[in-house]
């Protein structure tokens, strides 16, 4: 487990809106980007561009140890990658004797947690209520499962691995797969169309009704790389919380290369192409960026149409399922 540095959360309200050369707000102590000297060189060859005013935009390119949460080759980190600049990092996950005596009080208060669960009757609940409690069940599941069964190395497995994860609520039981697809109505991701395929032969009734809630992609974490961070969901200030995790997911996924296209990942895009065409991505992505990075990617994308560079408006990142959780510090999870 690797931790974001303590003393910038402090220091984070305060700096939010100044301008200021290279310096990030903090950083995973074994997770810092850096970069070799043929890449600074090419970096710096670029952004001495006449046509770009680093002067005023030092702050959005980084050639120092600034985190990178998705930590992609040939990516241009930003300076200032928001909330997930200080989150937890869980890389790699052991389960033997030692690791369960020494969490079995947490263990066992958990277990009793989910045995209450049994006397839960989510009917009852208002829609936002239902929401944040699944939501906030799911990631649980999913972790529980992890520990429980260790860590799927395939889509595959990881699907089987949902159809075994299951929780009694209100004497009912769901799993993990019911949960995503039919409770939560979460359609097949497409930037991982192996899942639809599973689904189809697995024979589990997805909902044909678009009546989710689109944000649900950037709540939901199947503790992959590509995955957004953890966070915990409450009826009062859902709406204001997806929109939260919406707005920090972006802002810590994208990125420029080294020629100025924009970089998005794979589950961003397939998530944005339903909401805009790919040449207005880049305006879109924007709205959810500081000022001076939106002004900056808006600067780039324009002087790539200007180019012969413009033949594709931006790069997709595949998705990597690698192992990984984030979670953000203003939640309270015992790890």
């Amino acid at each position: 487990m690797s931790l974001a540095d303590p003393t910038v959360t402090s220091k984070a309200s305060s700096n939010e809106s100044q301008l200021s050369p290279v310096s990030p707000r903090g950083h995973l102590s074994s997770s810092s980007s850096w970069w070799p000297s043929t890449e600074r060189s090419m970096i710096s060859s670029w952004v001495q561009s006449p046509q770009i005013d680093i002067q005023n935009n030092a702050d959005v390119l980084a050639t120092g140890d600034v985190f990178d949460p998705y930590r992609v080759r040939g990516k241009l980190s930003w300076a200032e990658i928001g909330n997930y600049s200080l989150a937890s990092e869980v890389s790699w996950m052991s389960v033997g004797k030692k690791q369960l005596e020494y969490a079995s009080g947490a263990l066992r208060r958990f277990s009793k947690l989910v045995e209450q669960l049994a006397r839960v009757n989510p009917i009852n609940l208002s829609c936002n209520e239902k929401l944040a409690f699944w939501i906030n069940l799911y990631n649980a599941l999913i972790m529980h499962a992890y520990l429980a069964y260790g860590v799927p190395r395939s889509d595959l497995k990881l699907f089987s691995l949902m159809q075994k994860a299951a929780y009694t609520v209100g004497g009912h039981s769901y799993t993990a797969a019911t949960m995503e697809y039919v409770i939560l109505k979460m359609k097949p991701p497409t930037h991982r169309p192996q899942i639809a395929l599973l689904l189809a032969i697995h024979k589990l009734k997805v909902s044909e009704e678009d009546t989710h809630e689109p944000l649900l992609a950037f709540a939901l974490s199947c503790g992959m790389y590509s995955s957004p961070a953890v966070r915990i969901y409450t009826a009062k200030g859902l709406k204001e919380e997806l929109q939260e995790a919406q707005g920090d997911f972006i802002q810590a996924s994208i990125g420029l290369s080294s020629k100025g296209k924009l970089l998005v990942s794979k589950m961003l895009h397939c998530y944005a192409k339903s909401l805009v065409e790919d040449s207005n991505l880049g305006v879109w992505i924007s709205r959810y960026l500081p000022p001076h990075q939106a002004a900056f990617v808006e600067q780039c994308i324009s002087q790539r149409r200007q180019s012969l560079l413009a033949s594709r408006s931006c790069g997709i990142l595949p998705f990597d399922s690698r192992f990984r959780y984030l979670f953000l510090p203003d939640n309270k999870i015992s790890l």
